[in-house]
């Protein structure tokens, strides 16, 4: 029993030493009659539960699942027993040896590492997992990046657990007046998974030519581009059109769109005669078959189409005033030019009489 004095004596001396002198090593201090030293701990498999495949600007859940496949390799034995209390309490220690692989406590924490994607829930909790346990799986709520390359990307899994490094017993086994001692280990570690976000097509536009008047029909020209990895097969481009603009003529087909593949679509539209002169934000889709032979509609893209004021867009002979203009022009050059052509006519006549 004073054995044991001693050993909670020094128990909560533990924390003024750590203030003072930082971070104590695990296992500084060992136990008196202590009659075994166990080798083993857990062992922890970290693996993706379903299939961990996501495409770019998903919102969804990655599965997390942890098993633990600790082992114990050996016993040593540290006291000789001297008498029965000392055996039974020997048999009692072993037994709870065993528990040295078993991981109390698991935390999990999800980090990124360097793929396109944001984590969106807290460090999740697997409990206590004793060998041969499997946890249930952990939810991890992710939002891949809207312009996320396709790949294979590794992402950190850091767990933090305590495991029991040692146990004393002592006391009276006869009379079952026995105290536990058990001296336990923080541990942290690193494991890997992998995400792959699939290759798919994806579309920008990179240029538009519009011709749009008040009060009239005219044309836009979209340049649509695949930037993605795969290619849209049997694509059709589609407008979503609201006033003042409309149209009769809103889809147009692209064909196969390779990746970098660029290609022009060619709209009619209609604008209402109180069309404002102003950019107006168009909303187009493609929809098209990916490699799987699926049928894709792309994310919306936003459009820009200007309608201008007539003197803007129509040239100087639809201007009524420039085409005044040139005409004036016109004539006081033919004039001025009949007059030089006279006078130097008249010259020559003078000279030959």
């Amino acid at each position: 029993m004073r054995k044991l004095i001693i050993l909670l004596i020094l128990l909560m001396m533990l924390p003024a030493v750590q203030s003072q002198t930082g971070t104590v090593p695990p296992n500084k201090w060992t136990f008196v009659d202590d009659y075994f030293t166990v080798y083993g701990s857990p062992e922890m498999i970290v693996s993706t539960s379903g299939n961990p495949e996501y495409k770019r600007g998903d919102s969804s859940t990655i599965l997390i699942r942890i098993m633990n496949q600790g082992k114990i390799v050996g016993f040593e034995v540290e006291d000789e027993t001297n008498d029965a209390n000392e055996i039974a309490l020997s048999k009692i220690e072993q037994q709870l040896e065993y528990s040295a692989t078993t991981a109390v406590g698991v935390m999990a924490y999800l980090q990124p590492n360097e793929a396109p994607l944001d984590i969106k829930t807290a460090p999740q909790s697997a409990g206590t997992l004793i060998s041969g346990q499997v946890s249930e799986a952990l939810q991890f709520d992710i939002k891949v990046l809207d312009d996320a390359a396709a790949g294979t990307y590794p992402l950190n899994v850091n767990l933090t657990y305590q495991y029991q490094k040692d146990v004393q017993v002592d006391g009276n086994a006869t009379s079952n007046q026995i105290d536990y001692n058990m001296l336990y280990k923080e541990i942290e570690e690193k494991h890997t998974i992998f995400i792959t976000i699939k290759e798919e097509a994806d579309f920008e536009v990179t240029n538009v030519d519009s011709e749009l008047l008040p009060d009239n029909s005219g044309l836009i020209r979209i340049t649509f581009k695949n930037t993605g990895e795969e290619t849209a097969s049997i694509a059709t481009a589609r407008l979503r059109l609201s006033d003042p603009l409309s149209s009769t003529d809103y889809t147009a087909f692209l064909g196969d769109l390779k990746p970098d593949d660029e290609i022009v679509a060619v709209f009619s539209i209609d604008v209402d005669a109180d069309a404002s002169y102003k950019t107006y934000s168009i909303k187009t889709e493609i929809e098209y078959e990916d490699s799987e032979g699926n049928t894709r509609i792309s994310d919306t893209i936003y459009v820009p189409a200007q309608v201008r004021e007539p003197l803007e867009s129509e040239g100087i002979f639809q201007n009524p005033l420039l085409l005044g203009a040139v005409i004036i022009m016109i004539v006081l050059a033919v004039s001025a030019y009949r007059y030089m052509k006279k006078r130097e006519g008249g010259g020559g006549e003078g000279i030959d009489e």
